[in-house]
């Protein structure tokens, strides 16, 4: 951690945080954004519907590819710049893995916990770019209430209100839109995360491991056997509940980051707005972090055992 005190490392980020910052308030929406929970879709692909939280998908698996080669390509002894950045990141996470992990295992989980933390970091950090919002494909709406359209160069178009019932009008659908607005993506982390929960227990204790979920033990009378038998039933069901509170904490939080930037860019456009731009960039750590140290706790309870197994 001490690197991140390093000025080489430190005013690159304050840099780009300053930028993203100044383009938000050089760039407010013309119109307030169409809240949809749903994703919308912006394209087709030989027939296949491409979704704008696909593209923000794609869009920072791509950035996480470029910043692995661009940090990887002339490694040296001593780190210096995008190589030095990503090393203070991995070794950070790295040892919180270690230590509640292990050496032996903490290797095994730590490319899953990263690769769940950099992604969710890099896709909550670019959802709150102006463009993400702003730019998007213009379709037509019959119901509720729209937007004029008033066209201002080729190509370019402005909206302004309009109110239901004048007629049909318009809605932005945007070209981007951040991966975890989309319940699809929390809710496929959160299969991930637990399918290997699982995976990871019987790795360690064989079959052993699903005898907390399904416990048949009377031999210490009738009523502990089916109290034993009662408690792997609410642990089974504990691992589907963790499905989907890990999905919906994640989309929650994100989603609800997202509507909040996007009213108050609309309502209160300059100064007021950049106090949010700043808790967004801590919300978007924060639950990236969350997700992996979650997951990262469940990795390490899975191998270690359950009763009888675990003093033996």
């Amino acid at each position: 951690m001490s690197r991140l005190r390093n000025p080489k490392v430190l005013l690159p980020l304050l840099a780009v945080v300053a930028v993203i910052v100044i383009l938000s308030l050089l760039m407010p929406p013309v119109v307030l954004p169409a809240i949809e929970i749903p994703a919308e879709v912006v394209l087709h692909v030989f027939g296949i519907p491409i979704t704008n939280t696909l593209l923000a998908t794609w869009l920072a698996m791509l950035l996480l590819i470029v910043a692995a080669y661009f940090a990887t390509r002339k490694m040296s002894l001593v780190p210096a710049g995008m190589q030095n950045l990503m090393e203070v990141v991995i070794e950070a996470l790295y040892g919180i893995v270690e230590d509640m992990a292990g050496a032996k295992w903490g290797r095994r989980f730590f490319p899953f916990v990263m690769t769940i933390f950099l992604f969710l970091l890099v896709s909550n950090w670019l959802g709150i770019l102006p463009f993400f919002s702003s730019v998007g494909v213009i379709h037509e709406v019959h119901e509720g209430t729209g937007y004029e359209i008033q066209h201002v160069t080729e190509g370019i178009a402005l909206l302004t209100r309009h109110e239901a019932g004048e007629g049909h009008g318009y809605m932005l659908a945007p070209y981007l839109r951040s991966a975890a607005t989309d319940l699809n993506v929390p809710l496929a982390l959160a299969i991930v995360s637990v399918v290997l929960t699982q995976f990871f227990g019987i790795k360690s204790l064989g079959l052993k491991y699903f005898k907390k979920f399904f416990s048949f033990n009377f031999k210490q009378g009738l009523f502990n056997g089916f109290i034993e038998f009662f408690v792997g039933v609410l642990e089974l069901v504990s691992e589907i509940a963790k499905i989907i509170s890990f999905t919906f904490r994640l989309f929650g939080n994100v989603f609800a980051g997202e509507v909040l930037l996007g009213v108050l860019a609309f309502l209160i456009p300059f100064l007021i707005s950049i106090p949010f731009y700043g808790l967004e960039l801590f919300i978007g750590f924060i639950q990236a972090l969350v997700f992996s140290m979650l997951t990262l706790v469940f990795f390490t309870l899975a191998i270690a055992g359950h009763g009888e197994e675990s003093h033996h």
